[in-house]
This record gives C-alpha cells, structure tokens and sequence, in this order.
C-alpha cells in the first residue's frame, strides 16, 4: 500500500508539471454566459475558422487549444447588443493568458508564452507612437487632404504637416527594427517580417533575403507558409496556391462575407449589396486615416463618373468614433454606402480580409469575385472604364 501511495504521488507530480495547452482568459464587465471563440485562419482557407469555445463564468474562462507551433490567433468574444470583441494573439503550445476589459479593450493584455510575451512587450513599446500618429490623423489629416486635393503638395504648409508625419513614424520604425534584430532566426522574428512585408520598406528580393536565413522547421510552420505566400506575391510568383498552402485574398478569388452597420443604424452585407450590381469597389477605410482621406477625392472622382454606367462602391470603416466617422463621410461628400462596427482594429474584417493597413480596396464583380486590389488614383478610374466598356 505504502509503495502505491507513493506511485500515486509521483504520478501526480509529473502530470501537474505537464505544459498545459489552454487560454486562461480574464474577461472584466461581460455577463456570465457569454460565448468565446478562438478563432485560426487555417491552412488553405480565407477567412478565420473556429478552432475553440468557451462561455465566460464570473469573469474567467480556460479555453483547451491544440496549438503546436506558431500562428496568428483570434480571441473572439460575443457582446450581443453592444457588439463583438476581437483580440489578437500568437497561437503556440503552453498556457497563453488574455485579460480583456469590456469597457477598454484597447487595453488587452497577452502573455504566458514565450512569444506572446514578446508580443506584449512589443506593443507596448510601440501603442504610444501609434497614438501620436492617430492624433495627427484626427488634428491635421484633414488638412492635408484638402492640400492634396487643390494640387498644393508643394507648398510650404503641405511639407510642414509632411515632414511632422513622417517625424512620427521614426520612432515606432526603430522600433519594429529593434525586435526583428533580436528576434533573427526565432519565430517571433519570423512573425515580424509577416508584418513588414507589405510595408515595402525593403524590396521584395530583400525580404526573401531575410526569409531564407530561417531554418526548415520555421519555413514549413503555419506561420512561415504564410510568409512564403507573402513573398511570393510580393515577387509576382504566386499562381494557383499549392495543397496544404494558404490561399489568401488573390484575383480571382471570392472576397469573404461582412456585415456592418449603416450611418442610421441597419444592418448591411456585402452580399445583400452586391445583388444585382455590376462592378464594386469595397473601400476599407477610416476618418483618422491621413492617406484615406488623401485618396477619397479620387473615389469621388470615379464614383460622378461611372457610376451611372454600373460602376458602385461601399466603405467599410474602421472607425471608433461614431461622430467622426458620419462627419468625414459628410465633409468628404461620400454618398455611397457605407458600414462600419466602429471596432477600428478589432473589427473582423480586419483578420478575415488580412488587412495590415488601410486604405485598402477590393474590385470585385457582382458575384464578389476580386478582380483587382487595392488600386489608386488614376489606375483605379483607368481599370474601371476599362472593365465597364466590355
């Protein structure tokens, strides 16, 4: 008997130091009951899927998880009337913790793991530079629209507001550069140049560089699939996705299903838009985004000029601020129709779409079939006009 007990000891002790693979999510201001999603954009698919479940008990829920190497992951929570919460993490093996506010989700906190405690770091680091670049969104994006639109790049006010801009990006730049110097080689790293590939601050050739210093087990994660994709439309030489390889939003490809809300408050999809329309331009965008509003002037632009030819176009805003967000479509003379959650980066769409910055826009047909993406100025009125005389 003696000897049992002290099996059964032993036993205990070694299960207890297994790695636990859960989500320990402490989940401030919801009701008991509701529901939570862990959401992954899997291998081969477009739009995030749900890997696991879970319903909120008194503030807490621990969420089981199968993840076995490093991936980008979704906490979604249900908020019924008051809307969804979407907060982004770094899948891998162990105990990941979440700590949500209803009331301040832009202050969730991620941990527990190696990377998603580096991730946490990261974003700190860089939230308050971001904030900056946000304010002068809101205090002087406006103004340099309105600049750009009357043809005065070259005054002396425009390269003022211009030089102060890009004054702002220096710091959260060096800050991207610090964490991918000393995360070469890790997964993290790997993680990084997903995110600085699109940025174009280096050229593709450079990123591919980069990529290649990787080690085989990286390169075939979930995570390094995804940047080889990356890479390989960044360099024109992605065709049709091979088995086991992500697709991703691609010409030719179905653009995924939304639904927002309306300035008046009804509720709108993109399918129930498309019904009946001939060629439409999905513009993902927002009233504190300085090269947004730069660009609108040209969707206007496009929009007087063909859209009695069968030519539509709906935004979708990645707004928080209610009043902003109706006062830009007012000032910018948006007349056609627009959505929003008013979740600014924690909007669905944001994960389903893949979307790393805005404006960002999708030329599809009426079955929402993407034919091109993200065309600008005169290239979008060209490409329109072009579509439509056939």
């Amino acid at each position: 008997m003696k000897k049992l007990g002290v099996f059964l000891v032993a036993t205990i002790l070694f299960a207890s130091c297994q790695k636990k693979n859960v989500i320990e999510l402490t989940a401030n201001n919801f009701p008991d009951n509701t529901e939570v999603e862990i959401l992954s954009v899997e291998i081969g698919q477009d739009v995030p899927v749900a890997v696991a479940k879970g319903t909120i008990v008194g503030g807490k829920v621990s969420i089981e998880h199968k993840f076995t190497e490093l991936d980008e992951a979704f906490l979604h929570i249900k908020g019924g009337e008051t809307g969804d919460l979407n907060a982004f993490f770094l899948a891998e093996p162990g105990t990941i913790t979440i700590s949500v506010d209803k009331n301040t989700p832009e202050k969730t906190v991620v941990g527990g793991t190696e990377n998603n405690d580096k991730l946490q770091k990261f974003q700190d680091e860089i939230n308050p530079f971001a904030e900056k670049i946000m304010a002068f969104s809101d205090e002087k994006g406006m103004q340099m629209m309105m600049l750009a639109q009357t043809g005065k790049t070259d005054s002396e006010e425009f390269k003022k507001l211009e030089s102060e801009y890009q004054a702002l990006l220096v710091g959260p730049k060096g800050i991207l550069e610090k964490y991918a110097k000393e995360n070469e080689g890790k997964a993290f790293g790997l993680f990084l140049l997903n995110q600085m590939i699109p940025s174009g601050e280096k050229s593709p050739e450079e990123y591919k560089a980069d990529f290649d210093k990787y080690s085989k087990e990286l390169k075939d994660s979930k995570i390094g699939k995804k940047v080889a994709e990356r890479l390989g439309l960044a360099l024109g030489e992605v065709g049709e996705p091979a088995e086991g390889e992500a697709s991703g939003l691609a010409v030719g490809g179905k653009l995924p299903e939304f639904k927002g809300l309306t300035p008046d408050g009804k509720e709108l999809t993109l399918s129930a838009f498309l019904q009946g329309k001939k060629l439409v331009l999905v513009d993902v965008w927002a009233s504190w985004c300085g090269p947004c509003r730069q660009e609108n002037p040209n969707l206007v632009k496009a929009y007087e000029a063909f859209h009695a030819k069968g030519f539509d176009i709906i935004g979708y805003s990645l707004d928080k601020d209610d009043a902003a967000w109706k006062k830009a479509i007012q000032v910018d003379k948006l007349t056609w129709a627009q959505v929003s959650n008013l979740k600014q980066w924690e909007d669905p769409i944001v994960a389903a779409y893949g979307i790393e910055g805005i404006p960002a826009n999708y030329l599809v047909d009426g079955n929402g079939t993407i034919i091109e993406m993200n065309l600008r100025g005169e290239d979008l009125s060209k490409k329109i006009e072009e579509l439509l005389a056939k």
